[in-house]
């Protein structure tokens, strides 16, 4: 397959199937759990062809990939576990785009009046559990780490940390009260209007967030790439920036 197959498919992505194949299956994101159910299920409503999607940690979701599982599409929230996929012999050729992107928040608990001016504010001893995605393999824990890291607070931070097995778990720990603070992803941060953005974190402070996507098995390569080609549409752009996120090919 090559990005000409995928431009192609373009043009008949929203077109009925007179016969359409088995349910594709996606695995996506944890971040992305919500705006791809809309587009999955709008997706389905225009062409008749199922979607079923697959929703967890990206490192979680390369894990099952290598292992065997037969994913059809893949959409990762960053290059890490998307590499893992292609060097395993899973991603088909021409097939991975960069989709997407997402700049980080700092959250607090609902009615925090904590106020948060930048990196060394998380370092303060009163900040005693901060929330990320485990910073060793969850993609939104990595890039909260490498922002620390780059900030210079990481080691004072570090101990503190209270890893997750996904960005929304991070999201629910600072809910709950479980963490004084969590560094999770804008888009998260929109799906609950009761826990407080306290800090943005300037996108030039930060390493860039790319969330990549390819098709990942050949037995509905046509069906995939059609479905691919949808993702980076118009109509899946429109939902995708109602959400929060930048389009990463525009």
């Amino acid at each position: 397959m090559t990005r000409l197959l995928v431009v192609l498919a373009a043009a008949a992505a929203l077109a009925p199937d007179p016969a359409p194949g088995p349910a594709l299956l996606v695995s996506v994101a944890s971040s992305l759990g919500d705006v791809m159910s809309d587009i999955a299920r709008r997706y389905e409503d225009r062409t008749g062809q199922p979607v079923r999607l697959n929703t967890a940690g990206s490192n979680f979701l390369a894990r099952q990939i290598v292992e065997g599982a037969r994913v059809d599409v893949f959409v990762s929230a960053d290059d890490t576990q998307m590499d893992v996929v292609e060097r395993a012999g899973r991603v088909v050729a021409g097939s991975r785009i960069d989709l997407l992107t997402n700049r980080l928040v700092v959250v607090g608990p609902p009615g925090a009046t904590r106020r948060v001016s930048g990196p060394d504010d998380l370092a303060a001893p009163t900040i005693r559990r901060l929330a990320l995605g485990n910073p060793d393999s969850v993609p939104a824990g990595v890039y909260a780490r490498r922002w620390l890291e780059g900030a210079g607070v990481w080691t004072s931070v570090a101990p503190r940390v209270v890893p997750t097995v996904t960005v929304r778990a991070a999201l629910a720990a600072v809910r709950s009260g479980r963490a004084d603070l969590a560094v999770v992803y804008d888009t998260d941060a929109r799906t609950d209007p009761e826990v407080p953005v306290l800090y943005r974190v300037p996108e030039a402070a930060a390493p860039p967030i790319r969330y990549p996507a390819a098709v990942t098995h050949r037995r509905q390569a046509a069906a995939s790439a059609k479905f691919l080609a949808y993702l980076s549409g118009d109509e899946a752009a429109a939902i995708f920036t109602a959400a929060g996120f930048g389009l990463a090919r525009r």
